[in-house]
């Protein structure tokens, strides 16, 4: 049985570098179950999650991060939200999308929360012009947060690196990764779970274990936020007959999570 998913930081202060390992096995095999994808759209979903949630370990507590991606051609809208704790959700729009291309056109957007409300955001937009989410994610690595790093994903496992050089270091990024690459790749291979086994495999590559924290998927939604979205659409003008129809009820369905909530029409009276 699968733990849960983790990130693992651990540094090699000699050379100058910290590196994360994402262990999102137990993470993507629930969103396959949450997201009914075909083979194409949900591999695209994996590899996004895996290039991006590296990042929260650049989040101070309290604060969270959105990745928003809107597409007009193919159409489709990805979004994920993760904060520093190591909750993440994911969206996917529309629900049977099956055809993610390898190259993005459109706009990507990252917002950063700091905080617990949505007060205090920052937002950048990118415009994509046939980007991969490995050139995604190290652009807004170099431009966001203005850090020399990139992310690494695995071809074999459900898993990714996030490689950063620290000023001191005398040595490129680029260098770095070539001489640990192929004892990377073999770490990859063999499904690391454990988080004894993972520790053991990286400290044999130098590295020295700092911390590690839970990554898992949470949705914050529920029956209040529901009642709440629906209080301010008859706030903004609909009427209560215009929502329900003729029924005295109506189910919502989150986009993240896919919870049910039906919900009555004395509830909103």
């Amino acid at each position: 049985m699968l733990k849960e998913s983790g990130l693992y930081s651990f540094i090699n202060e000699k050379e100058g570098f910290v590196l994360h390992f994402l262990d999102g096995q137990q993470l993507i095999k629930t969103l396959a179950l949450i997201h009914p994808l075909g083979a194409s759209g949900f591999f695209a979903l994996r590899d996004a999650v895996l290039m991006f949630e590296p990042i929260i370990s650049f989040l101070k507590p309290q604060e969270g991060f959105g990745f928003y991606i809107d597409s007009p051609d193919p159409q489709f809208i990805l979004k994920i939200e993760a904060n520093a704790q190591g909750l993440i959700r994911t969206l996917l729009l529309p629900e049977n999308f099956d055809q993610f291309p390898k190259t993005i056109k459109g706009i990507a957007r990252l917002t950063k929360v700091f905080g617990e409300t949505k007060d205090s955001q920052y937002s950048s937009s990118i415009e994509l012009n046939g980007q991969t989410f490995s050139e995604i994610s190290n652009k807004i690595l170099k431009d966001s947060y203005q850090v020399s790093a990139r992310c690494f994903l695995s071809s074999d496992s459900d898993q990714s690196i996030m490689l950063t050089r620290l000023p001191k270091s005398h040595q490129e990024l680029t260098d770095y990764w070539h001489e640990i690459e192929p004892e990377v790749k073999k770490i990859f291979s063999l499904y690391l779970n454990d988080k004894e086994e993972i520790v053991k495999a990286f400290e044999k590559l130098g590295l020295v274990f700092l911390n590690s924290k839970e990554v898992k998927f949470k949705c914050n939604c529920s029956r209040e936020r529901m009642l709440s979205g629906i209080q301010a659409l008859i706030s903004t003008g609909s009427s209560i007959e215009s929502l329900f129809g003729e029924k005295d009820t109506m189910e919502l369905k989150c986009d993240y999570c896919k919870t049910n909530y039906l919900i009555t029409k004395t509830e909103i009276s």
